[in-house]
């Protein structure tokens, strides 16, 4: 195969870049955040069963995110914080991926949750040129409004109907799928698109088993809630973000269950960061955080049809 040096992203969309860059930290120090820097290798991993890590020599691992390092500066007493840097994920290339992006991640301590989306659409709008009044919508009722299913009580048939209505391929070894399984499914395939279509919209309130690091609750249905949104902006999802669980003992079981599930998947098992479970148990304040990916927004901010064209050299020519 023919070698090619050049970078996928042209010198001027790169100026553009980081004239976008510099307005992503300028909105932070303008609002008094301090930005700090933590490590992008560590001895300990997450646990995400949906998420594959980079392992380098001697157990250590590539950081999905600064998460669990900028939590423990929230619990020494740092404040609200951001970070702009770099994160991996193995084995995810697209239009809309990477194995190696940069994110902008920050935690606000003492705000709600919906305070945080304020600041979410702020900055969205900010980097976009435009403001992007980003509607709020249920989990449930997305499924409920776009697919035409109530994802918690269909049935694999009610399921394999709501693909054939809105004319999308039914998943094959359908007899194995999950009731999480279809959700991911018609999430992608009818939910997304639908998001296009109809302009900025937060999702929140995902199921129990979606809550990862989120704050649960139990609503007016019954059923048990995370405390977690996602915005999506001309159908490409932006940011994830949660009321922080700041429960150390919550935590330990979530990790445990997730680490059985990789078992099962038979993934392999990263090493459990104590360090981030230490500072859950010293007394992490109460505090809202968010990661959003800067190679997508920066993408819809110039006009750009995939992210290789927003960085330079992109993980399958590197």
């Amino acid at each position: 195969m023919k070698s090619n040096f050049r970078p996928t992203c042209d010198r001027e969309t790169w100026k553009a870049r980081q004239s976008l860059l510099a307005k992503v930290r300028a909105f932070f120090e303008t609002r008094g955040v301090l930005e700090v820097e933590t490590p992008t290798v560590s001895n300990a991993g997450g646990t995400d069963p949906q998420l594959d890590y980079f392992e380098v020599e001697g157990k250590r691992y590539l950081m999905t995110s600064p998460e669990f390092h900028m939590k423990r500066l929230l619990a020494a007493g740092f404040g609200d914080i951001f970070q702009i840097t770099k994160s991996f994920r193995k084995d995810e290339f697209g239009a809309h991926h990477n194995n190696e992006f940069s994110m902008v991640e920050w935690y606000r301590v003492g705000m709600p949750q919906e305070q945080l989306m304020d600041e979410v659409e702020a900055l969205v709008s900010d980097i976009l040129g435009k403001p992007i009044h980003a509607r709020r919508t249920r989990w449930i009722d997305a499924f409920r409004n776009y697919a035409g299913v109530d994802p918690l009580s269909a049935t694999e048939g009610d399921f394999a109907a709501a693909c054939t209505e809105h004319s999308i391929p039914l998943p094959a070894g359908i007899s194995a799928m999950s009731q999480e399984d279809w959700w991911d499914y018609l999430m992608v395939f009818a939910v997304e698109p639908a998001l296009a279509k109809n302009g900025p919209e937060f999702i929140l309130d995902y199921p129990q088993s979606q809550a990862a690091l989120a704050q649960t609750y139990i609503g007016e249905d019954g059923h048990t809630w995370a405390k977690r949104f996602e915005l999506f902006v001309d159908q490409v999802e932006l940011c994830n973000g949660y009321t922080e669980l700041t429960d150390a003992t919550e935590q330990r079981r979530r990790f445990n269950a997730d680490l059985e599930i990789r078992r099962n998947m038979g993934k392999p098992l990263p090493t459990q960061d104590e360090n981030f479970l230490a500072a859950l148990e010293s007394g992490m304040p109460a505090c809202s955080g968010v990661a959003l990916g800067l190679d997508r927004l920066f993408m819809l901010a110039l006009h750009k049809k995939e992210i290789k064209d927003v960085i330079l050299f992109p993980s399958v020519i590197a």
